[in-house]
């Protein structure tokens, strides 16, 4: 079992990591590389219901796992795996301007969201909320492209890696898991620290 220590190790096995975060980042791959692979399935209608169902399936339990990982195990964005988490295989290790890109995109579909129910210059109930909604992913999407670093802002690191980069859409879903991880790391990491600093001193070469 993956000790609770957040500073015990910067360094761990995948296979050492808490299962919900496995369970979170597999989940969320295949809940998009489900309709991909079998997008020529797409074209008739009952597949297209199994298919889609399968995809709906994984993202669930993908976003109850990563939910409760980012509560549970907030500071997992500061604990690198050995041999590479699915996050660092296929996001981190992408170029730089690829993410900048992906980043840039999730932008531009924010700023879509905002702007196109304005348009018409009617807006229902239905469209506010979705100005709304798309107005909290806008504002996180500008905090990763300019404030986000990871070190400073752990549970959000685990956020991203728990969701593989698709939580940004789902942001204003997880505000509630963000405020609760980031309470307890900063105490975890507090804790952590007054841990360490006790163990100095009365070690027998701190004396």
């Amino acid at each position: 079992m993956p000790s609770n220590d957040p500073v015990s190790s910067n360094a761990k096995m995948y296979v050492e990591f808490p299962l919900s975060i496995r369970i979170a980042q597999r989940s969320m791959l295949l809940a998009v590389l489900i309709p991909i692979l079998l997008v020529r399935q797409l074209r008739f209608p009952w597949l297209r219901f199994a298919v889609l169902s399968a995809s709906g399936a994984c993202a669930a339990v993908g976003f109850i796992a990563t939910y409760y990982a980012v509560v549970r195990y907030p500071y997992m964005g500061l604990v690198d795996a050995v041999d590479g988490d699915l996050f660092s295989k296929y996001i981190e290790s992408q170029k730089k301007w690829v993410q900048v890109a992906a980043i840039l995109i999730c932008l531009v579909i924010a700023i879509a969201g905002v702007v196109v129910p304005m348009l018409d210059g009617r807006i229902v109930v239905l469209e506010w909320v979705v100005i709304l909604y798309a107005a909290a992913v806008l504002v996180f999407v500008m905090f990763l492209l300019f404030y986000y670093d990871p070190t400073d802002h752990p549970t959000i690191a685990t956020f991203l890696r728990c969701s593989m980069g698709l939580g940004i859409f789902l942001y204003p879903f997880f505000v509630p898991a963000l405020v609760i991880g980031s309470m307890r790391v900063d105490r975890l990491l507090d804790e952590a620290v007054m841990k360490m600093e006790y163990d100095r001193r009365h070690s027998p070469s701190g004396r």
